[in-house]
């Protein structure tokens, strides 16, 4: 238990240091402990010292019921990667994940951070769009190509800003969930795909293609399949093409992933923009910014 104090006391810290924002501090405790009772014990006792505590207090009783279910989420053990899989084998994980999880709560689902909460996901998905929008990446008559969109929130977000958006993800539920908030955004085309390449869509066709927080889950089916999205982005993007990633992986080596990210757009043709900053204030993604040669 100790150890574990330890730990919370740590996540306190880089809250109080303004490392991390208040709801990726609470997600991390409840990571932690898995246990979001233990959670509210230990911001109660760290008010006199932490800064940020009685933030993070609030948070967590404001959303209790969803923190309650993010730790039932956590304990299940649903999210515990196969070792040693094959690739194939990893994407079939990936998919029962995913199936599963956005059935206990679909903004959990795509955003542990967000707590279940609708709000605080839209708040994070504003940062997202108001970031793109600062790259200019956005334009009305931009085709966009979203992997791994999860329940669609990018689409609801950004189809007022650009002419078309294809969406696709391996997860059948999450594609139903997509498709329920999308209702009736008629630029918005979504479909299930192999997660193995993007196979279907014709090259150079898309003008921006972007991921926001799938690609960990490619580099954890192997490194093999993340060269094949960064060859499939090229093939599908017109020249000078953007091709976004919002977290490359879940590995906590933002200089392993630069190495990786760079690495991949000298062999693919991308010129790299952006290099793992963190652009967000709620969000601690690392962001990679990419365009493709050429034109």
């Amino acid at each position: 238990m100790d150890e574990v104090r330890k730990k919370l006391d740590g996540i306190l810290r880089r809250c109080d240091e303004g490392v991390i924002s208040p709801p990726i501090a609470l997600m991390e405790m409840l990571i932690e402990t898995e246990d979001h009772h233990l959670v509210a014990e230990v911001l109660r006792a760290s008010n006199l010292w932490s800064r940020s505590a009685p933030a993070i207090r609030a948070l967590e009783e404001a959303n209790s019921a969803g923190c309650a279910r993010v730790a039932a989420m956590l304990r299940s053990g649903v999210d515990s990667p196969p070792e040693n899989a094959s690739i194939e084998e990893g994407v079939a994980f990936c998919r029962r994940l995913f199936d599963w999880s956005v059935q206990q709560s679909e903004e959990a689902s795509v955003a542990l951070y967000s707590l279940g909460s609708r709000g605080l996901l839209e708040a994070a998905t504003r940062e997202i769009v108001e970031v793109l929008e600062r790259w200019g990446s956005l334009a009305p008559k931009k085709r966009a190509l979203d992997i791994g969109c999860g329940i669609g929130r990018m689409e609801e977000a950004l189809s007022p800003k650009l002419g078309e958006i294809h969406a696709i993800d391996v997860s059948e539920k999450m594609i139903a969930a997509a498709r329920r908030r999308c209702q009736g955004l008629f630029n918005v085309v979504l479909s299930t795909c192999s997660g193995l390449d993007l196979r279907g869509l014709p090259d150079e066709w898309f003008d921006l293609v972007f991921a926001v927080d799938s690609f960990p889950y490619l580099v954890q089916s192997g490194m093999p399949l993340v060269a094949t999205h960064f060859a499939e982005a090229a093939r599908v993007l017109r020249p000078k093409g953007e091709f976004l990633i919002l977290n490359f992986s879940y590995r906590g080596d933002v200089t392993h992933d630069r190495h990786d990210v760079q690495s991949l757009s000298r062999s693919h043709g991308f010129e790299v923009i952006v290099s793992g900053e963190t652009p967000f204030a709620v969000w601690n993604a690392a962001a990679f910014h990419m365009r493709k040669s050429g034109g």
